[in-house]
């Protein structure tokens, strides 16, 4: 590859009819009828990139997007380059979106900032999932600060940003992620009456706060299965999803 990529790619769901429009590495694949599958193209991504995925539901419509496989950031000609990929969803009045990608490994070296933002009508819901592995097996994994803000009619439900860095001693420390490997989120947006809870066991540790709107966040932290198991357990309901 001689130089960044900025690539875009847009799905729309209204009054039951599925188009979309994408170009390479991002290229959409409808796999269901309110399913599609962001295939990866040329690998990558790698820093400097810039990705942008926009989403439409119209009133009513269910979309599931899924990705085919893992996500590997690998570091750019240029030391520090950040990579990106933004995602954008509109939700009309009961429209219900699942995005749920399969994990991303940030490699040493690598900058990452992901973004999802979802700006929903009354009455519509969202279920946004994902999982951060720092590194292939035997690195300490790169950088990641991937953010998430989402709205109900307008009114903020949450603005978050959670940042990983397999090289930061405070970050990877008691008061970050306690050495372990890999981070997750599950958010939900316009539906949800869980209250807070959490749970461990050897391989992982997780709590849910409630979010008025309604909805939830919870996070995860820990092995790459324990936490691709607790993501799981919270999408399995609605979607399939591989443990990776």
């Amino acid at each position: 590859m001689t130089g960044a990529v900025l690539a875009a790619a847009r799905v729309s769901l209204v009054d039951g009819r599925l188009t979309w429009t994408s170009a390479p590495p991002v290229v959409l694949r409808r796999t269901g009828p309110s399913r599609v599958h962001v295939v990866a193209v040329g690998g990558g991504p790698l820093g400097g990139d810039r990705l942008r995925l926009e989403i439409d539901l119209g009133p009513g419509e269910h979309l599931a997007v899924h990705s085919a496989a893992a996500t590997v950031v690998q570091p750019g000609r240029e030391p520090g380059t950040e990579a990106s990929f933004d995602v954008e969803a509109r939700l009309a009045e009961q429209a219900d979106l699942v995005w749920v990608p399969e994990p991303t490994v940030v490699c040493d070296g690598a900058v990452w900032a992901p973004s999802v933002r979802i700006d929903a009508a009354a009455r519509a819901t969202a279920r946004v999932v994902e999982q951060v592995v720092l590194g292939r097996a035997g690195q300490r994994g790169g950088r990641c600060s991937s953010s998430v803000h989402a709205s109900v009619e307008g009114r903020c439900l949450l603005a978050a940003t959670t940042v990983l860095d397999g090289t930061d001693p405070a970050l990877t420390g008691i008061g970050g992620t306690g050495g372990a490997r890999s981070a997750g989120t599950v958010v939900r947006v316009g539906a949800g009456d869980e209250g807070e809870d959490g749970g461990t066991d050897d391989d992982v540790f997780w709590a849910r706060s409630p979010l008025e709107g309604p909805g939830s966040i919870l996070s995860a932290v820990g092995t790459v299965r324990g936490v691709a198991r607790v993501l799981a357990a919270e999408t399995v309901p609605r979607v399939a999803v591989s443990a990776g």
